[in-house]
């Protein structure tokens, strides 16, 4: 069976440029729908385009229970109808931006990351994906624990789900197009913006594949070069709002102002409040 690529060329300029580029195409599995793709070309991971699915994190789970993706395999959909968030929120998919998942390689079994990487896999993410965006010719920071800034305004949201012993990260990220701040949520901390890349550009596709190869090597020189107390100190250069005083909201009836101090081992943030140190696992923050 010949894929076709025309139906996701269609949907937007950049996806038409991405299929041109990166083709010849092949259906992504011997089951699969004519509308999920992959390159024949050789790369380093399996890349798999979908013009539709419900969500990419979903997606790419079914292809690894199928033997379609391995550590570092991804799916990219161009539109899904149940893309979530932190919070499972719902994640706008606007056509153009990118909606991805890339599947893990599984956590260290020895050396320093092996007890510290389960705590840490969500400030790794950020860490990873926000390093290949700043080779591309941005400036981003991190507003703990999973969101992209760039401008003081959130570009991209990350997601981490692991089952049955496999980790997949989803990544939204806003190439195209993005909210206006009219249809921001009424609590949003900050408004959203488009990426904005100086040295990118492709589509979704181009650029999910640039995470997966670049990300790789960024992730293999962490652990083979920075240990986990000397990756805390590092993710804080680039934490949003750092040393300075936020919102704090636990839960829906408890709010308070603190200072941001920084990152705990265990990945939490660091507050101080009337002179007390203390650490937050679950919350959200804003800036004042």
């Amino acid at each position: 069976m010949e894929a076709d690529p025309e139906r996701l060329s269609a949907l937007h300029p950049s996806w038409d440029k991405d299929m041109r580029a990166l083709g010849p195409w092949e259906p992504a599995g011997p089951d699969a729908p004519d509308n999920w793709l992959r390159a024949r070309r050789e790369t380093s991971a399996t890349v798999v385009l979908a013009e539709s699915c419900a969500s990419s994190m979903e997606l790419a789970r079914r292809l690894v229970e199928e033997g379609v993706l391995g550590p570092w395999g991804a799916v990219v959909c161009a539109r899904q109808t149940e893309g979530r968030g932190q919070l499972r929120r719902p994640w706008q998919s606007l056509p153009g931006n990118v909606h991805a998942s890339i599947v893990l390689p599984p956590t260290p079994s020895d050396g320093a990351w092996a007890g510290a990487m389960r705590d840490l896999l969500p400030l790794v993410a950020g860490h990873v994906v926000s390093e290949v965006l700043t080779g591309l010719g941005g400036e981003f920071r991190v507003k703990w624990p999973n969101d992209i800034l760039q401008n003081n305004r959130k570009v991209g949201g990350i997601l981490i789900e692991e089952r049955n012993g496999v980790s997949i990260v989803g990544a939204g990220l806003n190439l195209a197009d993005c909210p206006s701040d009219l249809q921001m949520r009424e609590d949003h901390s900050v408004p959203a913006g488009k990426t904005r890349l100086p040295y990118f550009s492709g589509g979704p596709g181009t650029l999910v594949e640039t995470l997966v190869s670049r990300g790789k090597s960024v992730y293999v020189v962490m652990l083979d070069e920075i240990p986990p107390t000397r990756f805390i100190t590092m993710f804080e250069s680039k934490l949003a709002w750092f040393g300075r005083t936020i919102l704090v909201r636990e839960g829906d009836d408890t709010s308070y102002e603190a200072a941001l101090a920084g990152l705990s081992l265990d990945g939490g943030l660091v507050l101080l409040r009337g002179g007390e140190r203390s650490v937050l696992h679950s919350g959200s923050i804003f800036p004042l």
